[in-house]
């Protein structure tokens, strides 16, 4: 009997909470003059899927960090060293092809000077060693497209706003029972 009494009762007062106005409760509870404070939603960046992003196509990950000024200084740099790889290449070829000439003429038995095949031969090797330091540079310009969308992704969630350290007074006593005069920092590690 006593199970039956509290079930109905249990029931009754579940439906009587039910049936009040959710704007009567809501009334009760908030004090005239009382406003809700703004919260500033900010977008959250991730820095695993920015460098992804930008070692799939370079200035992308940048474009997601929306520092879109970023990526067109992306796009000239690797621009400039392909055309300076492409232009240096050129060079060597067209040395090369001076030293092959020079050494097929040496075979037929015509004199050549030697001299001007080891100009022509350093003239190669230096036009192929630009080439490679300039492909190096670009590599670098890569690597570094990648780095820099990572770090900026990380950065653009640090909180920097005027609240971010704090400088107290503090007056106290030591152990022997000399007093102190100093100054406090406080600084929040992580205030998500």
């Amino acid at each position: 009997m006593q199970k039956i009494i509290f079930l109905v009762s249990f029931f009754a007062l579940g439906f009587g909470a039910m049936a009040q106005d959710p704007t009567e409760i809501m009334d009760k509870n908030l004090v005239e003059g009382d406003t809700v404070p703004n919260i500033e939603l900010r977008k959250e960046y991730d820095p695993k899927k920015a460098s992804t992003l930008s070692a799939i196509f370079p200035g992308l990950g940048q474009i997601y960090n929306d520092s879109w000024w970023k990526a067109p200084i992306i796009y000239v740099s690797m621009g400039t060293a392909i055309y300076f790889v492409d232009f240096n290449n050129k060079k060597r070829k067209e040395f090369t092809v001076l030293v092959e000439d020079l050494l097929e003429q040496q075979e037929n038995g015509q004199t050549v000077n030697a001299n001007e095949l080891r100009v022509y031969r350093r003239n190669a090797d230096y036009w192929r060693k630009n080439r490679d330091l300039v492909f190096l540079t670009t590599l670098a310009i890569y690597g570094l497209n990648i780095i820099e969308a990572s770090i900026d992704a990380h950065l653009k969630g640090f909180n920097v706003n005027d609240n971010l350290a704090s400088f107290k007074p503090k007056l106290g006593v030591i152990n022997n029972g000399t007093p102190y005069l100093g100054v406090g920092l406080t600084i929040p590690i992580r205030s998500r």
